[in-house]
């Protein structure tokens, strides 16, 4: 009986529902003409973008899973508008409730009476990363305040203020203006492709917006990489209660940060780095249980005492980067990463703090991926690092590591490490190993001994390599010449290499700096380097190579920096037949110290173009660079008793302007010193683009930049 009845209401159940699905479901569920008629001309107010964008396509696959499409392409009045791509409507009324047409390849102008505003329903509105360049967002955003629970407008191109009517949004939960315009994707097929950011301080401008933070539902508010000035609210918003996310990244804002910041129970995510914040933080108030993640690094000048318990009890922490900073206090680093199970990645460089090791036996993370510790004092290879198997990135650079890097080093990360920086530190030797998967590898300014490692022929994701000022020595291996087809920067000057440069087998086209200036070669140039057609620096200055001037090096469109003094080059310059004219690029040339004779080739200094018009092109000075690393070099202007002045040109250095034209004079010692004072007096800032070819056996003809 039982068994009976319970069947029967089974039957009516699904005899209902049935029918519901086929009847009345089916007539409720198609979006109402009016709603259809405002997404079909917020449709016909854009315009859709007909160029892929490789790194908009990367960031939507990486953020969002989809790839950057246009989106639009099926709404049309022959489909009910519930279907249409990035449409979401009420189940049962068809009310249009979602709209997300991020990464859609929209481009126009969202306009105060934008047809979007008269969707009375709309809880989800996402348009991130389109280009609604020179669009503010409009007051009547405020319509929404029955409705909207998300908002993001975020890599848009909005600018201007946020206006006051979006605390009206009483109902919001998230909101997301950041903007990611500075955005790049690596060109590598490796797995460890990566992101250079260069913040554009575009976007939303105006004070901070405090607000914005009385929205008393908000649980996730980004306003990252725009442009907001002013300082964080120091009295605690009575009703934000539940904010979990709080990014205001890469901005311009400053003064202290307030302590209600440290005491917010449910935040999970705080990142205020690339700001202008000073002063001690509020640590000893430090009450986040729920913290996951704290960046408070880069830009910002913070400082205080901190004690390295104040971090232990964070045990949910699993990123921590608290770098370039002036704090204070030593760290114990096993105890740290033993207390924080969850921890996945540590960046403390240039911080202020000392760490140390007492080199026990602690649990780490085995899914650690992340430490950064240059310029912590550090004065041991840490064993801890042993046990990180999956670590990709490793910073010890600038500290106090003496002797050699113990065998096991040669297995931290295995293929998953991708960058590694040992630089200036006393280090004497390495271990073997087999980091295949690195693309960067830095050793600069160590005392390394022995000769080329074999293993980073190996490396075939390889981007940046710097060998210089060390020990080693011995042959150049021939597989140097097919090291890695994305090899941007290589470095190796200041060491004791011999022998020959190798010949170049492989695809050198990525290579754009080349730097062996220093070292004992001998031979003559391997015009097999002409494949590298991106040269922007060849640098083969103090060594024992002889031959011919290799004028096929003027072949090279974009070589920007040649020297090749104190060597044993001699016999006439003469410019390749190839190319109407040679060394359009080029700034910098140094021929010094060699046997060179005969006449100078009036051909070069007539199309040294780039010395010229370098002020046509740009009022402001740029660095040279190459792959994002910067080359830095000393130019000496000698005279006849020996007169030196030098110029160095790298990163985070003031630069001497430009000049606009270019002048040829014979200098004695007197008409040099007052020609080089005229032009400091007339210019703010310098470069100063010459030739020297004072060492040779003809006449010294110096070219300098003048602002006449």
């Amino acid at each position: 009986m039982g068994s009976s009845k319970q069947f029967g209401i089974f039957f009516l159940f699904f005899f209902f529902t049935t029918f519901a699905s086929s009847t009345s479901f089916n007539k409720t569920h198609k979006c109402s003409e009016k709603q259809s008629e405002a997404l079909l001309l917020f449709k016909h107010n854009l315009s859709s973008i007909n160029y892929t964008n490789e790194d908009l396509d990367y960031y939507c696959h990486q953020m969002y899973g989809s790839d950057y499409h246009p989106i639009m392409m099926n709404w049309n009045t022959s489909t009910d508008c519930c279907n249409w791509n990035g449409v979401t409507c009420n189940y049962f009324t068809g009310d249009v409730i979602g709209i997300d047409v991020s990464c859609g390849m929209l481009s126009g102008t969202i306009l105060p009476n934008n047809s979007l505003f008269y969707l009375p329903h709309l809880q989800k509105l996402n348009l991130a990363y389109n280009n609604f360049t020179g669009s503010q967002i409009p007051r009547e955003i405020g319509r929404f305040s029955n409705s909207l629970t998300h908002l993001n407008l975020s890599g848009c191109g909005f600018s201007g203020r946020v206006p006051p009517d979006i605390t009206l949004l009483h109902k919001l939960v998230s909101l997301d203006l950041s903007s990611y315009g500075y955005l790049k994707k690596a060109n590598t097929t490796s797995k460890y492709s990566f992101m250079i950011l260069n913040p554009p301080y575009t976007g939303l401008k105006g004070k901070l917006p405090h607000y914005i933070f009385n929205l008393h539902s908000l649980e996730t508010l980004d306003l990252g990489g725009n442009d907001f000035t002013g300082s964080i609210p120091s009295e605690k918003p009575v009703n934000l209660t539940h904010l979990t996310y709080l990014r205001l990244s890469f901005n311009r804002l400053n003064g202290t940060l307030p302590s209600w910041l440290f005491t917010s129970p449910s935040l999970k995510y705080l990142g205020l780095r690339f700001n202008m914040f000073s002063g001690n933080v509020p640590f000893d108030s430090f009450a986040l249980p729920s913290l996951q993640v704290l960046y408070l690094n880069v830009n910002n000048q913070l400082t205080g005492q901190i004690d390295v318990q104040t971090f232990c009890q964070l045990t949910n922490l699993t990123d921590l980067d608290l770098s370039s900073n002036n704090f204070s206090g030593e760290w114990e680093l096993d105890t740290l990463l033993s207390s924080l199970t969850n921890l996945e990645s540590l960046k403390l460089s240039y911080s202020g703090f000392s760490v140390t090791t007492n080199n026990s036996n602690h649990y780490v993370n085995p899914v650690f991926k992340h430490l950064g510790l240059a310029s912590c004092k550090l004065k041991v290879f840490p064993k801890l690092l042993r046990a990180m198997k999956q670590l990709e990135e490793l910073d010890l650079s600038s500290n106090e590591i003496h002797g050699q890097i113990p065998h096991w080093a040669g297995e931290i990360g295995g293929n998953e490490l991708s960058r590694l920086n040992l630089s200036h530190n006393f280090i004497t030797g390495l271990p073997q190993f087999q980091w295949y998967g690195l693309y960067e590898l830095y050793l600069q300014s160590n005392l390394i001994q022995g000769p080329f490692p074999p293993s980073i022929c190996n490396m075939s994701n390889l981007f940046y390599l710097d060998m210089s000022n060390n020990r080693f020595g011995g042959l150049i291996p021939q597989c140097f010449g097919n090291i890695s087809l994305y090899l941007t920067t290589l470095d190796m000057g200041n060491n004791s290499f011999q022998g020959t440069i190798p010949n170049v087998d492989g695809d050198c086209g990525g290579l754009e700096g080349l730097t062996l200036n220093g070292n004992q070669l001998i031979g003559e140039v391997p015009i097999s380097l002409s494949k590298c057609q991106s040269f922007k620096v060849v640098d083969f200055g103090n060594n024992r190579l002889n031959g011919t001037f290799p004028g096929w090096l003027g072949d090279l469109p974009n070589l920007q920096a040649l020297v090749l003094k104190s060597n044993n080059f001699h016999g006439r310059i003469q410019p390749s037949s190839t190319v109407e004219s040679p060394f359009p690029s080029l700034r910098v040339l140094d021929l010094s110290h060699n046997g060179f004779g005969g006449q100078l080739p009036a051909k070069y200094f007539q199309n040294f173009n780039s010395m010229k018009n370098v002020v046509k092109k740009s009022t402001t000075p740029k660095y040279l660079d190459m792959g994002g690393k910067y080359y830095s070099f000393v130019v000496t202007v000698k005279g006849v008793e020996e007169f030196g002045l030098e110029l160095e040109v790298g990163e985070g250095r003031d630069l001497l302007s430009y000049a606009a034209v270019m002048k040829m004079f014979v200098f004695s010692l007197f008409e040099l010193l007052l020609y080089l004072l005229t032009v400091a007096i007339q210019a703010t800032k310098a470069v100063v683009l010459m030739v020297e070819l004072i060492g040779s056996r003809f006449w010294a003809r110096l070219y300098l930049m003048s602002t006449h």
